[in-house]
C-alpha cells in the first residue's frame, strides 16, 4: 500500500507487518551507518541558504514522488517474492531435520533455513533501489549546488576502468574495483571528477582476491585540457609515510619505482617520493595541508576521526593531471537513501545530501589548489 504525506514527500508503508521493514528498522538509522561508529552519525554540516534548500525541495519533490512509486512497486513484488522464498527454505529445513532428528530438530532447522534465506535475499532486494535513488538525487543536487553531474552505476566501471587505476602504479595486482559514487564536471576549464572507490587486491597471479586485502579512498582526478593522452612520460608518486608498509613499499617493489627527495625534512619525514620531486615546489608543498585536512579514517581505516587528523592522501601527477586519494574510513557509501520501505522524504534527504556533496567539494578544491601549485 501506498501513502501520501501531502506536500512534504511521500511515505511507503506495508498494510502490516513485513519482513523488508523489520530488518529496515533492526539496521538503524539509514543516514550514518557509513560514518564513524556504528548508530554515531556524522554531524550534518548546515551549508544551504534557505533559499538554496527551498530551490532544492521544489526540484526534488517530483523526483521523490517518481522515486517512491517505483520504490513501493519494488517493495510489494520484493516482499512477495521474500516471503516465498523463505517459506519454501524453512519448509525444506523442516523436511530435512525431521529425517535427522525429530521434531526439535525439523524446527530449529526449518527456523535457520527461513533465516538464512532472509539474510541473503534481502540485501540483494535493497540494492537497485538504493543505486537508482542514489544516482538520481546525487544528479538534481549535485548539478544545482556544484556544477557536478553522477554518473549512472552501469557507467562508472567505464568512466574509471582498472587499466587507469593499475597506470597509477601505487598498488600491487589489483583484482576488484567498485565504484560506489561517481561525480564529473568541469571546473576552471578542467575537467574533474571525484568517486568513492573500494579496491580489493588479489593473490599472486591476481587469479582471486586476498583476504583482508582491501583499501576503500575518495579519489579526486583533474585533468588539464593540455593533458597529453600518452601517459609513459614524467611520472610522481606520493605515499603517506602512515600507509601499510605494504602499500609504501609498492611502487617501488611492484613497479621499480626509484624514492627521491623534495629537500623538505618534513615533509619528507611524511611522505615518501617516488619518481620527480622537482614538480613537488614550495607551493605544491604548501597545497597538501589542504587536501591533508580532508583526511578522516583512523590508522586502522575502519573509523573516522577529527577532519585533518586521519590517514593522509596519496597523490599521483602526470603532465597536465593530478589523481588524490585520501583514505575512506567505511565503504558502504556516504551519501545513502533510507532502505526500502522507508519513505524519501525531502526535509531529510536534503540537508544530508547536501552535506555530504559539500564534503566532496571540499575534496575537490583542495585537489585543484594542489594542482595550481605544482611546478610542471
Amino acid at each position: 500500500m501506498v501513502r501520501r504525506l501531502s506536500g512534504r514527500g511521500h511515505g511507503m508503508t506495508g498494510a502490516g507487518w513485513s519482513i523488508l521493514g523489520t530488518l529496515s528498522r533492526l539496521r538503524g538509522p539509514w543516514r550514518g551507518r557509513q560514518f564513524g561508529d556504528p548508530g554515531r552519525p556524522r554531524a550534518i554540516s548546515p551549508r544551504l541558504t534557505a533559499a538554496e534548500a527551498e530551490a532544492l525541495r521544489v526540484r526534488l519533490t517530483p523526483v521523490l514522488a517518481r522515486l517512491t512509486a517505483e520504490r513501493a512497486a519494488i517493495f510489494r513484488r520484493a516482499e512477495t517474492e521474500l516471503r516465498l522464498k523463505t517459506g519454501v527454505a524453512a519448509l525444506a529445513g523442516l523436511g530435512l531435520g525431521w529425517t535427522m532428528g525429530g521434531l526439535p530438530g525439523a524446527l530449529g532447522l526449518a527456523a535457520l533455513a527461513a533465516v538464512f534465506a532472509v539474510l541473503l535475499l534481502a540485501g540483494r532486494v535493497q540494492e537497485a533501489p538504493r543505486d537508482i535513488a542514489k544516482h538520481v538525487i546525487l544528479n538534481k543536487m549535485g548539478q544545482m549546488l556544484h556544477g557536478l553531474s553522477s554518473v549512472a552505476p552501469g557507467a562508472r566501471a567505464q568512466a574509471l576502468p582498472l587499466g587507469r587505476i593499475d597506470g597509477w602504479r601505487l598498488f600491487g595486482p589489483v583484482h576488484t574495483v567498485t565504484i560506489d559514487d561517481r561525480l564529473e564536471g568541469l571546473r576552471d576549464g578542467q575537467r574533474v571528477a571525484v568517486s568513492r572507490v573500494g579496491l580489493q587486491f588479489g593473490t599472486a597471479g591476481n587469479r582471486s582476491t586476498e583476504n583482508g586485502a582491501g583499501l576503500c579512498f575518495v579519489v579526486t582526478e583533474i585533468t588539464a585540457p593540455e593533458a597529453p593522452d600518452d601517459l609513459s612520460g614524467a611520472l610522481t608518486v606520493v605515499v603517506a609515510e602512515d600507509a601499510p608498509a605494504q602499500a609504501r613499499a609498492a611502487p617501488g617493489l611492484t613497479h621499480g619505482l626509484s624514492v627521491s627527495q623534495t629537500g623538505d625534512a618534513a615533509f619528507d619525514a611524511r611522505y615518501r617520493v617516488y619518481g620527480d620531486a622537482e614538480v613537488l615546489g614550495p607551493a605544491a608543498r604548501a597545497a597538501f595541508a589542504g587536501i591533508e585536512a580532508m583526511a578522516r579514517a583512523d590508522r586502522t581505516a575502519t573509523r573516522e576521526v577529527a577532519p585533518g587528523s586521519g590517514l593522509r592522501p596519496w597523490v599521483v601527477i602526470r603532465p597536465g593531471r593530478l589523481v588524490v586519494l585520501t583514505p575512506l574510513a567505511l565503504f558502504d557509501g556516504a551519501l545513502e537513501p533510507p532502505l526500502l520501505p522507508q519513505p524519501l522524504l525531502a526535509e531529510a534527504l536534503i540537508p544530508a545530501f547536501a552535506s555530504d556533496l559539500a564534503s566532496l567539494n571540499d575534496h575537490l578544491t583542495g585537489a585543484l589548489t594542489l594542482m595550481k601549485g605544482l611546478s610542471r
